[in-house]
This record gives C-alpha cells, structure tokens and sequence, in this order.
C-alpha cells in the first residue's frame, strides 16, 4: 500500500507541474517581450531539464514496482496499474523523442542568439508538452483508479 500511495503522490506532483508549466507559466511567458520571455523560458528549460529525468524515472520505478507479486494488487487494480505504467512509460519515450531535442536547444538561447524559428519550436515543444501531459494525467486517474479497486 505504501508504494501505491508514494506512486499516486510522485506522479500527482509530476502532473501538477506538467500542468502549471502549460497551463500557467507559458501562457504568461508568451506575452512577455522577448528580453524577458527567452531568458525566462531558457532557464525553466534548463533547471526542468535537470529535474524531470529523475522525476519521470522515479515515478516510472515506482509503478513498476507496484505490478510486481508482492504488492498483492488484484487482477483489476492490476490492469488499471499496468495501463498507468505503459502510459508513463509512453511519456519517457515520446519526451526522449520529441520535447527534449527542443528543450535542449531553447536552454542554450538568450535574446542576441534567438533562431528566426524561435516561436514555431517552442508552439512545437508546447503542443508535445500539452500531449504528454494529458497521457501523465490519464495514467494518474488510472493509478488513482487503481488503488480504489484494490
């Protein structure tokens, strides 16, 4: 049960900073001048770039560690565990795939080294954000679900 709940709580916060990153710290980013938006949005790119690796890899032990025997989960509390998990496991691919490789070159920009592309890449790297997000928050309600039917 305590890896249940410590499973629900590391993705729960990992959802709720997915979400405000979306749908609070961005939109207020975007309408700031460019002097202040790319300095800003440079270092959340690099400082979550430095925490979410840990965070995703922690949540994704945790939720193995769930469908393992001993947790003694039944078979539907399982089922709803096991699509949470390849759900995350999902999100730490399609990261790695597409929103990385961006968050990687946007850490490196300042207002003088900005790409004429600038805005297309980070309305790329938001529109991926935005899809990872609601499969992390889908796997939250099964886990959630999860521990509800065990």
């Amino acid at each position: 049960m305590i890896i249940h709940l410590s499973a629900i709580l590391v993705l729960g916060l990992m959802c709720g900073s997915e979400l405000n990153v979306g749908a609070f710290a961005h939109p207020v980013l975007n309408a700031q001048n460019l002097d202040v938006h790319v300095p800003v949005r440079a270092a959340l790119a690099k400082l979550l770039g430095r925490v979410m690796p840990f965070w995703m890899a922690g949540s994704t032990l945790l939720m193995l560690v769930l469908l393992l025997p001993f947790e003694g989960l039944n078979r539907t509390a399982w089922r709803f565990a096991a699509i949470a998990f390849a759900l995350q496991v999902f999100a730490v691919v399609f990261s790695l795939i597409f929103p990385v490789p961006i968050n990687n070159r946007i850490l490196r920009w300042t207002p003088e080294t900005v790409p004429q592309d600038w805005q297309a890449q980070e309305h790329r790297w938001d529109a991926y954000h935005a899809f990872r997000t609601l499969a992390l928050i889908v796997a939250f309600g099964l886990l959630t679900l999860s521990l509800a039917m065990r």
